[in-house]
């Protein structure tokens, strides 16, 4: 009778795509607080709250906004130099900045929202 020794499958390769999914699945998600997209005073830009194409040369004429954009990172800071109308008993005449307001749209209107303030990006409806 012959036996034949069947070489054993090293066991590293195996090891490593259990690490690696591990990795992976620790990376997911995070506690951290939002911390928002600063782009400085859009009021102060050449567009103003519309986004120009000189402005937003790698997102231009994508219609998909949140694919880039974070939408829990989305006005969480007031940066117009405009005081928080939340904040105020009532709007002062020169006008406020409500993020509470402007977050609620975000989340009733999703990507829609993004053109009622900021133009359509060049977006051809």
């Amino acid at each position: 009778m012959t036996v034949v020794a069947r070489a054993s499958r090293p066991a590293i390769p195996t090891a490593f795509a259990v690490l690696l999914a591990l990795a992976l699945v620790a990376g997911c998600g995070d506690n951290a607080k939002p911390s928002s997209e600063n782009y400085g005073n859009l009021l102060a830009s050449p567009g103003g709250l519309i986004v120009l194409e000189e402005e937003h040369p790698t997102g231009w004429e994508r219609p998909d906004c949140l694919a880039c954009h974070n939408v829990l990172n989305m006005h969480t800071v007031n940066r117009t130099g405009l005081p928080n109308c939340n904040k105020l008993p009532q709007p002062p005449p020169t006008g406020c900045i409500d993020l509470i307001e402007i977050q609620q749209i975000i989340d009733s209107e999703g990507q829609d929202s993004c053109m009622m303030c900021h133009g359509d990006n060049g977006v051809q409806q």
